[in-house]
């Protein structure tokens, strides 16, 4: 008997540790239903029932409010969904993944999917979520998705870059940097593959030099490097305006 209550207290603090109060409470509710309880067990299972029930209800209170707020954000306009991004990012997000999941599969604008991506990355969500990406229906692991710059494709870009301007260009290399970190971004929940790192940085560099109107300058820039162009990566960035 003495073990039997040994693990079932280490269950319950591990349960409450993982924020599962749901299940713990079940748990609780059950073995303080029991005719008999030692009495040095009876005061820990009272606490945690008590404490238990308090996050519950709290849960409860708090989730009522912030499903209704930011499911109405999130159909609302692109200002107001940048705004649900950001309450979603300070709260437990395992509490809205059916909104989250709702948002991401009607067509997602591309940033905001990509930023509600990143927010369940960086809480680790191990749920198996569903949504629309390029009008293919996918689903992916948040947890086991590779941070955009970590990926090995990113890697080889980030490094060209540095090779072509961090000498001859400081300035012009933080704007290919900061572009291509939000191309990585866009394509989340996929990452950028090792044989694509070259293409996707000439890319960069060309979107770069378009934006700042210097594009003439690119074939000069090939050719100084000693670079055959390489056509093979389409930016979202371009496809999406942005």
């Amino acid at each position: 008997m003495e073990y039997y209550y040994e693990d079932i207290l280490k269950q319950l603090h591990k349960l409450m540790a993982e924020h599962k109060e749901q299940e713990a409470f079940a748990i609780l509710e059950q073995e303080l239903s029991m005719p008999y309880i030692p009495k040095d067990v009876e005061p820990e299972l009272i606490r945690l029932y008590n404490e238990c029930r308090s996050e519950l209800r709290a849960q409860k209170k708090q989730r009522s409010y912030d499903e209704e707020d930011i499911e109405a954000l999130l159909n609302g306009n692109l200002e107001e969904q940048f705004m649900a991004v950001e309450q979603l990012k300070k709260s437990n997000i395992r509490n809205h993944l059916e909104i989250i999941e709702a948002y991401l599969c009607k067509e997602p604008h591309v940033l905001v999917s990509s930023y509600l991506i990143d927010a369940m990355m960086e809480q680790k969500i191990a749920d198996e979520i569903h949504m629309t990406y390029q009008n293919m229906d996918i689903s992916f692991l948040p947890c086991y998705i590779e941070a955009p710059m970590r990926s090995k494709g990113a890697i080889i870009a980030v490094n060209a870059l540095c090779e072509w301007f961090e000498d001859e260009d400081p300035t012009f290399l933080k704007m290919c940097i900061e572009s291509l970190i939000q191309e990585c971004y866009l394509h989340l929940p996929f990452n950028i593959d090792e044989d694509e790192g070259i293409a996707l940085a000439l890319s960069i560099v060309l979107y770069v030099k378009a934006a700042s109107g210097t594009q003439a300058s690119f074939d000069a820039f090939l050719q100084e490097k000693g670079i055959q162009q390489d056509y093979g990566f389409a930016l979202l960035l371009n496809k999406h305006g942005i």
